[in-house]
């Protein structure tokens, strides 16, 4: 079994690390990285097309020539809107489908607020990952809806320092252009078929603070076929912090949808 890892805004690779380490090794996996390299900022007449064919590519050299197992995506915050949008664009290419805090882009929440112009002209992360951190540790209520309110101080370090080694200002600005992009006609009728063809599991923490669990009731509601798990404890990226129980779910989850 594959498992393609779509990683979100500020995502590096590292990010998925505990969750990488859970699913072996019965599940192998790989992190398709949202950047630029050379993608022009999407409008409301490409949308998310040029990133869905470069993930398409992806996919093919992660399945092989031979196409030996299946392969399924998981899509975690802003990589959940384009695990979605390559499923419809692609229908029945997929396994599965799973989306942890994913973006609901028609939603018009709280991420669409992070493409103002003021965020889209700050640097891709902190001149001071060590200080951030600390900054962030102390306080509870930013620790908890980012992370995991039991997040120690290096894991959350470690996720800065690879958002700074990692991300460039021109992928965040790349990142942050598909946040306003218009919700297309007719979306969630497909959302309803998609669900119908291929398993899809939901899953949303509690304390989010960037994408709230409310992103996940619509495609819950868009997606009456899709199975949703109870909220997780934690914030946005709680995986990090402890990734044994998500990665438990996802593993039976694909035993039990994939044949």
């Amino acid at each position: 079994m594959r498992l393609l890892l779509l990683n979100g805004v500020y995502g590096a690779p590292e990010h998925f690390d505990s969750l990488r380490e859970a699913l072996a090794p019965e599940i192998e996996t790989k992190v398709f990285p949202l950047r630029r390299e050379g993608l022009p900022d999407p409008d409301s007449g490409t949308g998310f097309a040029p990133l869905v064919e470069r993930l398409d590519r992806e996919i093919a050299a992660f399945t092989g020539p031979l196409a030996a197992g299946p392969t399924a995506l998981l899509g975690f915050s802003l990589g959940g809107a384009l695990a979605l949008e390559y499923a419809l664009a692609h229908p029945g290419r997929l396994a599965a489908l799973v989306l942890v805090n994913a973006f609901a882009r028609y939603e018009g929440g709280a991420l669409q607020v992070a493409s103002s112009q003021m965020l889209h002209g700050m640097p891709p992360a902190w001149a001071h990952p060590s200080l951030a951190a600390r900054l962030v540790h102390r306080l509870d209520w930013v620790k908890r809806g980012l992370f995991h309110r039991e997040a120690p101080l290096e894991t959350i370090e470690q996720g800065m320092r690879a958002a700074v080694r990692e991300v460039k200002h021109e992928d965040v600005r790349f990142q942050l252009a598909h946040l306003g992009l218009p919700f297309p006609v007719g979306h969630e009728r497909r959302l309803a078929a998609l669900a119908e063809s291929t398993p899809v599991l939901l899953v949303a923490s509690r304390d989010d603070m960037v994408v709230p669990s409310r992103h996940t009731d619509r495609l819950a509601a868009a997606m009456p076929a899709a199975k949703r798990l109870p909220l997780f404890e934690g914030g946005h990226a709680f995986f990090q912090h402890d990734a044994q129980r998500l990665g438990s779910a996802v593993r039976s989850f694909l035993a039990e949808s994939v044949r």
